[in-house]
């Protein structure tokens, strides 16, 4: 499984960056295998991403979340076992 980032919207803005987070991404060489809006933080988090320059811009940092604690706010517990690599929310525990 790769490492999860966060894209934070306000940060991007005050660096200058107006584009989507997904084409900002892209542009990067960074995939994943899903993405998520968080409306009310104005961010986006990718999920097992690839691909991940050494050097980020400063809007884009790890996200540290386990999968299962997102259920409901943006992924399903079909996503978030998906992201987990088919592991339980309790395995993950610990």
């Amino acid at each position: 499984m790769g490492k999860h980032l966060r894209f934070e919207y306000y940060s991007a803005w005050d660096a200058g960056e107006k584009r989507h987070a997904q084409e900002v991404m892209k542009e990067l060489g960074i995939t994943y295998q899903h993405s998520t809006p968080q409306s009310l933080g104005d961010q986006w988090w990718f999920w097992n991403c690839e691909g991940i320059p050494e050097k980020l811009p400063p809007y884009i940092t790890e996200l540290n979340v386990n999968p299962f604690d997102a259920v409901g706010h943006g992924l399903s517990q079909e996503d978030a076992v998906k992201i987990s690599g088919g592991l339980t929310p309790h395995a993950l525990d610990g």
